[in-house]
């Protein structure tokens, strides 16, 4: 009888313990099949506009990093463009939510890679939202020009003007003001040395010198936008990540 007891324990503990066992943590997987970097190389030669500083990266004999000395103009870059009276107004005060946005891409490639001086108008927005819908409010605009293929040519990218003003594509400022107010969208971005810095009420995000846009979708792409926490600035060298799904 005592026998069978001890037994009818020892099962019961294996039981026991076997039940207490923690499970392996379910894989969870996100919402998006691949990531694009929307970014390019900071480089020694790299383009930038005049009155910026050369980049300058210094290194050890070992070639271990030092430091790097760059203009704030200069490579992928964010924007804070915002009303007075507004918050926020500088870098610093955007929060993590302002970073992660869902964003649409208008490939104007046709038109635009090799037209300097072109301008996104309200007719071609119309057009794209019949085909694709109506731009979200809150929303990241993503234009794709095709002049990021003329990064590694400094001078063909920024292509300067007498006045040293770049003829490259850019918003037009109809269409800007229609997408920030009208359709209400957070921001701009584009593959140019530029982006149109129109009025509106509030705060908006300007991308500046994206690369890889041609690479996603029209819809259904969020963008992460990794900015330097530079105290009291209205700009700052980015990390641009896109999410596709």
């Amino acid at each position: 009888m005592t026998h069978n007891w001890a037994r009818y324990a020892l099962i019961t503990l294996t039981v026991f313990v076997a039940g207490c066992v923690p499970c392996e943590t379910p894989v969870v997987r996100p919402e998006f099949t691949r990531t694009v970097d929307l970014s390019h190389v900071v480089r020694e030669d790299v383009p930038y506009l005049p009155g910026e500083p050369q980049t300058q990266i210094s290194r050890e004999a070992d070639g271990t990093f030092r430091y790097l000395r760059i203009g704030a103009r200069t490579g992928t870059l964010l924007r804070i463009i915002a009303t007075a009276g507004t918050d926020p107004t500088t870098i610093e005060q955007l929060s993590p939510h302002d970073l992660v946005l869902p964003a649409v891409v208008i490939d104007v490639r046709d038109r635009a890679q090799d037209q300097a001086g072109y301008q996104f108008s309200v007719q071609e927005l119309e057009n794209w939202e019949r085909r694709n819908g109506r731009v979200p409010q809150g929303s990241l605009v993503l234009l794709v020009t095709g002049w990021d293929m003329r990064w590694s040519d400094p001078g063909a990218y920024l292509d300067l003007d007498s006045t040293s003003r770049s003829q490259a594509p850019a918003f037009g400022d109809k269409a800007a003001i229609t997408l920030l107010e009208d359709r209400g969208v957070m921001g701009l971005g584009i593959d140019t040395p530029g982006t149109t810095a129109v009025p509106a009420p509030g705060y908006r995000l300007l991308l500046e010198n994206l690369t890889n846009l041609e690479q996603l979708p029209p819809t259904g792409v969020t963008v992460v936008v990794g900015a330097l926490k530079i105290q009291a600035a209205q700009m700052s060298p980015a990390r641009v990540i896109a999410l596709v799904p």
